[in-house]
Formats: structure tokens, C-alpha cells, sequence
């Protein structure tokens, strides 16, 4: 997937989710990814995709906090505040998601699965993790069909 992609996703989100630029778009997943973490987290975080110095990350992070997508708190030590996503982020990162799925796959499971492991082949942990989740789907479908019987 090119940041090209990723954009014109963006771009053709609803009008409740502003286009966000990639670099804030990077810093949001991540954080959404990790939960909550301090700059200095976030920034190791995202070493393999995008290089930045703390004060770049620190200013995406006002950018996001400005448009109520993070929340900041002070840490428990040290100077540090500790950066959260809002609910808003949540639902900003799932409609990315949906719209990911639905422009460039046309809702094809299957395509999206191959093209995300064609990308990047997954660990022996996440082949499990996976496993674990198609258990659980299939449990939860069999009793939804059990309940409709």
C-alpha cells in the first residue's frame, strides 16, 4: 500500500474525519497501536517507517491534540506526558480501515489477506495470534446460528 493510497483513502472519508497528512496519519496508528505511550516510545515505534526527531513527533502530537484525536497527561516520573488516542481517533482509524478494505479491495477478504501477506510475511506468534481469532470468529458464528435455530 503507497502513501498515495493511503491519501486518497483519506481523502474520500466522510466529512466527519478530516484528511489527515501522512506523518500525523503514521503517529495516530502507531498510538492507536500501542495505546498510550510517551514521544520518545512512539518515535521507536515508528523508526522503520519513518524517521523523525522527538520535536517532529511532539509537534504531530499537538497537531492531533488540536483536532481531539489525542489526549495528553503527564507522566507518573520525569517530564514526559504520556499521549492517548481519543475515542474519535479510534473510530478515525477503523473508518480508514473500512475504507481501505472497501476502495482498494472491494470488500474481497481474500485479496486483502493475500496482498497484506504478500507485503510482509507474518511471524510464527502472529500465525498463531491469527489462528486464535478465526477460532474465536467461528466460534461466535456458530453461536449466532445457534441462537437464529
Amino acid at each position: 500500500m503507497t502513501k498515495r493510497h493511503l491519501s486518497f483513502l483519506i481523502e474520500g472519508m466522510s466529512k466527519q474525519v478530516e484528511k489527515i497528512p501522512d506523518a500525523e496519519r503514521d503517529v495516530l496508528v502507531c498510538l492507536n497501536r500501542l495505546e498510550q505511550a510517551t514521544v520518545k516510545e512512539i518515535r521507536a515505534e515508528l523508526a522503520a517507517v519513518r524517521e523523525l526527531k522527538a520535536s517532529s513527533v511532539l509537534t504531530l502530537l499537538k497537531r492531533l491534540e488540536k483536532k481531539k484525536l489525542v489526549t495528553k497527561r503527564k507522566a507518573e516520573t520525569g517530564k514526559a506526558f504520556v499521549f492517548r488516542p481519543t475515542a474519535a481517533s479510534k473510530r478515525a482509524c477503523r473508518h480508514l480501515m473500512k475504507d481501505l478494505f472497501q476502495h482498494v479491495f472491494a470488500g474481497d477478504t481474500m485479496a486483502f489477506m493475500a496482498s497484506f501477506f504478500e507485503t510482509r510475511k507474518p511471524t510464527d506468534a502472529e500465525i498463531e495470534q491469527l489462528k486464535e481469532q478465526l477460532k474465536e470468529l467461528l466460534d461466535e458464528l456458530k453461536a449466532e446460528k445457534k441462537g437464529k435455530s
